[in-house]
């Protein structure tokens, strides 16, 4: 069979963007050759570019030709990379290239059916079990077990024995098949000084308590003679998984207790997580010590292996930092077992915390106490008024409890009293009114924190407030005119834009889509940059002939951080006449401006805009290949 002559030299970076522009408008033959020089570039962006290209042009047979050519390695692993991009379409082609005479032929059948995992691949992949060439059953194997069918595992087995090659994929097929009937096999070879420490790794990815018996038998017979590091953290990744703490054999706790001192840290952590894991135990203290000295700064979520713990939910809340916020999240969880006098103590320190108060909310949330209202009041008021909203979930589902609270106390603020009564479901009108009765001094705070209230904003004095105080309440008055859509207040807005104008006042008149202050954001887009994003923005929302013809402007004549605010600007309010704006820039190297003309490139469908498309969806950013593709295929 002939060969297809390899190309030796590699295209440059120049040559390969050059081919790229020109590869859409390329006929058929020329595109496959554009498509071979471009894969051997060494750029990881042109290569993904070629292949995405080369995944819509290429046919089934030059694919296979390419897989077939002993020669040339970049081709043969292009055409396997192609067939793998194109999913479920290779299927059939791989399933008869599987029976190719050609062992690397079959060889990459069975790597794309690997990366397929296809259920129906199961029977076919059998056949080959027995394969003269080693590498087409080791891969075989490796195939079976990413099917996740435990019906192979008999299939399996016999290869436990034997050629150390296929003994080892075997048992990492029987790790990736992640069933209980796996455990046996695997825990026979756990000794074996070959593949011992695989089948531990296998036989932790099984999970389960099948497995961690076994892994904690061979743990207490041979840990002398074991990595440490590595056996605890298969033990510790078991028994984070179980659905509840195992009954542990005799000398587990001491064994692992010896390791919360060990010279390593990843020991130790592992040591605290399985001691943890196992229930209470006389090292729980030292353990979460152990545990928190390996965790980084701010280092997430509650530990898997405090997860089964409620009996520690006061020793947590009892500690600081992230072990409290810990305390929060395990108290959210079992809010049954919550202690209410060591989670009352610590909430009003928790509220000088800003990280733990979606915790506290968490556990707040579900908990149900007779004090909760007065606690959840004390809370409320320490917290600083722009961080009261995390708490509308809890006022939500405690409203009796909060309301009694409140009426009981005497001393909180008449605003914050107002507020707090406005969210407990206190009627508009009352709010509105009182809101107006309140202190000048005193009502700004007020009125900001029950932005979210529409109702309460649709019957405030808006115009009234802004003639009396306008560097106070003009503000306000936007971002209430955004939220409750009251357009009413355009002219009054509009007369302030005039004096001074502020980011409030802009995403007002974006949000409202207000043409009329067109004019206004023109001028302001001229005299400086401090406001150009959020007015670039705000005409894009706004839409019509003036803010289009302004943003094709800016899309050329500003810098390139706010040309591109201007593209994505257009993009959201482009006519059919902005695409050859949009055509123009695919190749633009700014990756966000090039997903706006995928956006309104999709949007107009003509042949010179799928074209255009059809270039993007080789883009070497997933984003812009991916919306391109959606709009090609939609």
């Amino acid at each position: 069979m002939a060969s297809i002559e390899p190309i030796k030299s590699p295209p440059t970076w120049e040559e390969c963007m050059e081919l790229l522009d020109r590869l859409p408008s390329l006929p058929l033959d020329e595109r496959m050759e554009a498509i071979e020089r471009l894969v051997r570039n060494s750029s990881p962006g042109i290569r993904e570019r070629a292949l995405r290209v080369g995944a819509a042009v290429l046919s089934d047979d030059k694919l296979t030709e390419y897989l077939r050519n002993d020669e040339d390695a970049v081709l043969r692993n292009a055409g396997l990379e192609i067939f793998k991009m194109r999913g479920g379409r290779s299927f059939p082609l791989a399933l008869r290239l599987l029976k190719d005479p050609d062992d690397d032929v079959a060889l990459q059948a069975v790597l794309i059916l690997d990366h397929l995992r296809d259920p129906r691949a199961l029977e076919p992949l059998r056949t080959v079990l027995d394969h003269n060439d080693t590498n087409v059953t080791q891969a075989a194997l490796l195939a079976m077990g990413k099917l996740g069918d435990a019906r192979c595992i008999p299939d399996l087995l016999p290869f436990l024995e034997g050629d150390p090659w296929l003994q080892m994929a075997s048992v990492q097929a029987l790790g990736d098949l992640r069933s209980p009937l796996a455990v046996k096999p695997l825990s026979g070879l756990l000794t074996d000084l070959l593949v011992g420490s695989l089948a531990a790794e296998a036989m932790a990815r099984v999970g389960g308590p099948a497995a961690f018996r076994a892994l904690a038998a061979h743990w207490l017979a041979y840990r002398e003679q074991l990595e440490t590091e590595s056996m605890l953290g298969l033990l510790a990744h078991v028994l984070e998984g179980l659905s509840q703490a195992p009954s542990a054999e005799e000398g587990l706790v001491e064994s692992l207790a010896a390791h919360l001192g060990d010279p390593s840290p990843d020991a130790r952590s592992a040591a605290a997580r399985c001691l943890l894991s196992l229930g209470p135990t006389a090292w729980d203290e030292r353990a979460l010590d152990a545990l928190t000295a390996a965790q980084p700064p701010g280092g997430g979520s509650l530990p898997a292996c405090l997860t089964r713990r409620p009996d520690l939910i006061a020793a947590l809340l009892a500690r600081t930092g992230e072990l409290r916020a810990w305390g929060f999240e395990l108290a959210a969880r079992h809010p049954r077992a919550i202690p209410a006098e060591a989670f009352f103590a610590t909430l009003p320190e928790a509220a000088e915390a800003p990280d733990l108060l979606d915790p506290i909310v968490q556990a707040l949330a579900r908990f149900r106490h007779p004090e909760l209202g007065g606690a959840l009041l004390s809370l409320y008021l320490r917290l600083p008024a722009e961080a009261r909203g995390a708490l509308a979930p809890v006022i939500k589902s405690h409203a009796r409890e909060l309301r009694q609270a409140l009426d009981e106390r005497r001393d909180v603020d008449a605003a914050d009293r107002l507020v707090l009564a406005a969210r407990l479901g206190k009627p508009a009108r009352e709010v509105a009114r009182e809101l107006q009765e309140l202190p000048p001094a005193g009502r700004p705070a007020a009125v900001a924190q029950l932005e979210e209230l529409k109702p309460v904003l649709r019957l405030l004095p808006w115009e009234q407030w802004i003639e009396e105080a306008p560097d106070v309440y003009t503000d306000l008055a936007a971002e209430a005119a955004s939220r409750a859509e009251l357009r009413e207040l355009l002219p009054a807005l509009r007369a302030r834009a005039g004096t001074t104008s502020t980011p409030a006042l802009i995403r007002a008149f974006g949000s409202l889509r207000d043409r009329e202050s067109v004019p206004l954001l023109l001028a302001l887009l001229e005299s400086g940059r401090a406001l150009r994003p959020l007015v670039l923005e705000s005409l894009g929302r706004i839409g019509g002939p003036e803010a289009r013809a302004a943003l094709r402007a800016a899309t050329g004549s500003l810098d390139r951080v706010d040309a591109r605010i201007a593209f994505k600007a257009l993009s959201v309010c482009a006519a059919e006449d902005d695409d050859v704006l949009f055509r123009d820039a695919v190749g633009d190297p700014d990756w966000y401006i090039r997903l706006a003309c995928a956006d309104v490139l999709g949007r107009f469908v003509r042949p010179e805009n799928m074209a255009a498309l059809a270039r993007l969806a080789g883009d070497p950013v997933p984003a812009v290949a991916h919306r391109a593709l959606s709009y090609l295929e939609g």
